[in-house]
C-alpha cells in the first residue's frame, strides 16, 4: 500500500507544472525547452509583466503607425487624382478657347474673303460704268 501511494503521489507531481515548485514565489520561469521549461530562467513576474506591457505598446503603436501611414497614403492618392483632374479641366478649358480663337479667326477670314469679292464686284461695275459707249 505504501509503495502505491509513494507512486500515484510521485505520479501527480510529474503531471504538475515544474513552476509551481521551480521558482520562489513572485518569480516565474521564463525560457528553456519542453513542457517544464527545461533550462529555463526564474526572473520576477514584475519584470515578465512589464515586458509583456511594453510588448504590447510597442504592437499599439506599430499599428498606429500603419494606420497613419495608410491614412497618408490615401491623402497623397486623393491630392494626386485632384491634380490630374483639375489639370484635365484646364486641358478642357485651354482645348475649347483655342477652338473658339479658330472658329473667330475661320469667321474673321470669311469675312474678309466676302468683302473681298464684294470689292472685285464693284470694281467691275466701275469699270464697265466708266466705259465710252459706242454710237
Amino acid at each position: 500500500m505504501k509503495k502505491i501511494s509513494t507512486l500515484f503521489a510521485a505520479g501527480m507531481l510529474s503531471l504538475l507544472s515544474a513552476t509551481a515548485f521551480a521558482c520562489p514565489q513572485g518569480t516565474t520561469l521564463t525560457g528553456g525547452t519542453g513542457a517544464n521549461h527545461k533550462g529555463g530562467k526564474c526572473v520576477a513576474a514584475a519584470t515578465v509583466k512589464h515586458q509583456s506591457q511594453a510588448a504590447k505598446h510597442e504592437a499599439s503603436q506599430a499599428q498606429l503607425h500603419a494606420t497613419k501611414a495608410k491614412h497618408d497614403a490615401v491623402k497623397a492618392e486623393q491630392h494626386r487624382t485632384a491634380a490630374m483632374q483639375k489639370d484635365v479641366k484646364q486641358a478642357s478649358h485651354e482645348q475649347a478657347k483655342a477652338a473658339a480663337e479658330t472658329n473667330a479667326a475661320k469667321h474673321e477670314a470669311a469675312k474678309a474673303k466676302t468683302a473681298a469679292t464684294h470689292a472685285k464686284i464693284d470694281a467691275q461695275h466701275a469699270h464697265t460704268a466708266a466705259k465710252p459707249v459706242k454710237s
